[in-house]
């Protein structure tokens, strides 16, 4: 929910450009990992550091860097099984809740509509199985006439990627059918296996644990805390957070943070004009703005010994 895909290179090229001594980057609401894996290509990043409170998320991204994207993840998932298991812990958990979520907030519930998804499941069908029962129940059921795009005229399987089939039957239907549009579930499967393909995702570091709970040691001077929490009185996650104590974390750090929100008490640094990826059909023009806390105590020693304390760590020499 929110993606910050679209956005994370400008984010990133701003704050290094601010910050060119930074070495170290806390992604402190980790969620889709885009910031983190925008950072991960950058070479002066010593390390990069993604933490996120949802255990399904994490076991998720665990599971791709470990196993890649099995064919467990394309299996048809009903509204039952999304109801039963969309709170597990468990990568499966994690896949419910990104890829089968309404707005992929993890909270309103399944992705389609009961009056679509027999028509959905059947499009899905058609796509990952290359079902020829389900297209002519289809093309029957619904008087449409999709052409038999994954069989040659000999009737042999096209060889061809999930993501081409679903390419070809979608954009043929968006054309002549336009009520059954996308299949979002399908294209957020194909990001993770395009996460899966990047090399350098294993030197992500994973911290699965609130924001205020993750360990910062490293330099102050080196160090940048980047925050994208649920915005303040907009649309709800599934793990919902005070915004006063965030605040406060944020006057109280030693370090310097930034954080993506639509407004703030903080030093507005950035405003990018963007489409909101929370609406499927609506064109939404939305400014977000990225804040910092101006770090006023930064390379100071007075006045940190007790944050310091407070925090179990060690002041750097």
């Amino acid at each position: 929910m929110g993606s910050k895909r679209k956005l994370s290179k400008k984010i990133i090229d701003f704050i290094l450009k601010e910050n060119p001594n930074a070495k170290y980057i806390y992604d402190l609401f980790g969620g889709g990992a885009s910031i983190s894996l925008e950072v991960l290509n950058r070479r002066e990043i010593k390390e990069v550091h993604y933490n996120e409170l949802n255990t399904g998320i994490t076991s998720l991204l665990k599971d791709i860097i470990d196993n890649g994207v099995s064919k467990e993840y394309y299996k048809w998932v009903t509204r039952e099984e999304f109801k039963k298991h969309k709170g597990d812990d468990c990568y499966l958990g994690g896949l419910y809740n990104s890829c089968w979520s309404f707005g992929n907030n993890q909270k309103k519930g399944y992705l389609y509509g009961k009056d679509i998804e027999k028509e959905k499941e059947l499009l899905h069908k058609i796509v990952v199985d290359k079902c020829k029962d389900s297209l002519d129940v289809l093309n029957e059921k619904y008087n449409i006439k999709i052409p038999m795009f994954i069989y040659s005229l000999e009737g042999d399987i096209v060889k061809e990627s999930i993501n081409e089939s679903r390419l070809r039957i979608v954009g043929f239907i968006n054309k002549e059918y336009g009520r059954l549009q996308q299949l979002p579930h399908l294209a957020s499967i194909r990001h993770l296996e395009r996460l899966s393909k990047f090399d350098k995702l294993k030197e992500l570091n994973i911290t699965n644990s609130s924001y205020d709970e993750v360990i910062i040691n490293t330099p102050i001077e080196e160090t940048i805390i980047y925050l994208d929490p649920p915005y303040d009185n907009t649309a709800t996650y599934q793990m919902e957070i005070s915004h006063d104590d965030l605040y406060k974390y944020v006057d109280d750090s030693p370090y310097k943070i930034y954080m993506s929100s639509y407004k703030s008490h903080l030093e507005c640094v950035m405003e990018i004009e963007h489409t909101s990826s929370l609406s499927a059909t609506a064109v939404n023009k939305i400014v977000e703005r990225l804040y910092t806390n101006n770090n006023p105590t930064l390379g100071k020693k007075e006045g940190l010994e007790e944050w310091w304390f407070n925090n179990s760590l060690r002041l750097p020499s």
